[in-house]
Order: C-alpha cells, then sequence, then structure tokens
C-alpha cells in the first residue's frame, strides 16, 4: 500500500510539475507580448512628442514674425506689395 502511495504521489508530483511548466511558458510568453506593445507604444509616444515640440516650435517662430512684422507696420516701416 506504501508503494501505491508512493506511486501516486510521484504522478501528481510529475503532473503539477507539467502544470508549473505550461504556466511558465504562458507568463513569458505574455511577458514578451507585454514588452513588444510598450516597445510600440513608447515609440508612438515619442513620435507624438516629437510632433508637439515642432508644432510649438513653429508657432513660437510664427508668433515671432508677427511681432516683428506688428513693429514695423507699427513704425511706419512697411511697404506695401500693391
Amino acid at each position: 500500500m506504501a508503494v501505491d502511495t508512493v506511486e501516486k504521489l510521484k504522478l501528481e508530483l510529475e503532473k503539477s510539475n507539467n502544470e508549473i511548466k505550461i504556466l511558465k511558458s504562458k507568463y513569458e510568453n505574455q511577458v514578451g507580448e507585454l514588452k513588444k506593445e510598450v516597445s510600440y507604444l513608447k515609440e508612438q509616444l515619442m513620435a507624438q512628442q516629437d510632433m508637439l515640440k515642432m508644432a510649438v516650435d513653429y508657432a513660437n517662430k510664427l508668433g515671432k514674425e508677427l511681432k516683428g512684422l506688428k513693429k514695423r507696420i507699427d513704425s511706419g516701416n512697411f511697404q506695401s506689395i500693391h
């Protein structure tokens, strides 16, 4: 009877170890997929950040040009193209 119990315990241990291997493999696959997704999202955010920086820089440039144009108009140093 003790041998039968030992064999049952060995089978249960083997099943448990196999289940652990399966769960570990699934976990590693999910972590890998999450890393890929995070990397993609990081790239997207960096691209959006670059676009926003370019837009802000352009808006600042236009603001400076408008101020310069206003000064020229206010000082009468503006020549019409007509």
